[in-house]
């Protein structure tokens, strides 16, 4: 994806990747996410409380297709960025997409377990409570609850592995410094689960970006991260 791409922002040639996007777009964007991430680890239980879930979904799913939006009113080259992250989409390509987003869930749930059973010792605190407050109680939550991952899926890995990722590789000139970068940024977002899921989330993000520069496009990790949210969902439904 990083080859494909290109901006009007002024660069050296050999030098580093150009920019995508104005520096203050990104800080803007930069202190929209951390607002959001904030006011979620704060405020979790009060949204809970005062809207029925399918309100919160449909919230949810506003406020990521904003954040899109808002992502991609920012860049230099709309059209060819968008064309880059999602590449050229065939039946074949398609069907080898899923095939790859089903292993690189199975291999992020794997990364997740490990990262959890390293940082036992450290005695940080996992939101269970938070986890299972949100996610869906009947059918038609769960139906909702779909719409919501791919929502997620589609919007939080356009941002943190599109757009972030490659922005912080013009900034820092290091590619592997910036999926470990957005990566961060990613599991911090994932405060209100507890502090070890921000270490948890952050390995899962480290993952997809890995594939995502590996790949040259997010197609595979848009669909490992629908799987991810919505099998969660779809378990704890069947749980019940």
């Amino acid at each position: 994806m990083t080859d494909v791409l290109e901006s009007d922002a002024p660069a050296e040639v050999g030098v580093q990747p150009e920019t995508v996007a104005p520096w203050l777009h990104t800080v803007f964007l930069l202190t929209v996410l951390a607002l959001w991430g904030i006011y979620g680890a704060l405020h979790w239980r009060l949204l809970l409380t005062a809207m029925p879930r399918v309100v919160v979904y449909a919230n949810h799913i506003v406020l990521q297709s904003l954040l899109l939006g808002a992502t991609i009113a920012g860049l230099y080259h709309r059209r060819e960025f968008i064309a880059a992250a999602l590449g050229k989409f065939t039946a074949s390509s398609v069907a080898g997409d899923v095939g790859r987003g089903i292993l690189i869930y199975l291999g992020a749930s794997v990364a997740i377990i490990v990262i959890s059973i390293v940082i036992r010792p450290l005695h940080l605190t996992h939101q269970k409570a938070a986890v299972e407050a949100l996610l869906p109680h009947n059918f038609g939550e769960l139906a909702l609850w779909m719409v919501v991952s791919l929502a997620a899926g589609c919007c939080e890995e356009f941002v943190f592995r599109g757009y972030l990722l490659r922005q912080m590789e013009s900034w820092f000139g290091n590619v592997w410094v910036a999926v470990g970068a957005s990566a961060l940024l990613f599991g911090c977002m994932h405060f209100y689960e507890g502090s070890a899921a921000v270490f948890e989330i952050g390995g899962l993000g480290l993952v997809y970006g890995v594939v995502a520069v590996r790949q040259g496009n997010l197609r595979t990790v848009m669909f490992a991260h629908f799987l991810q949210d919505a099998l969660a969902g779809l378990f704890l439904y069947l749980r019940r």
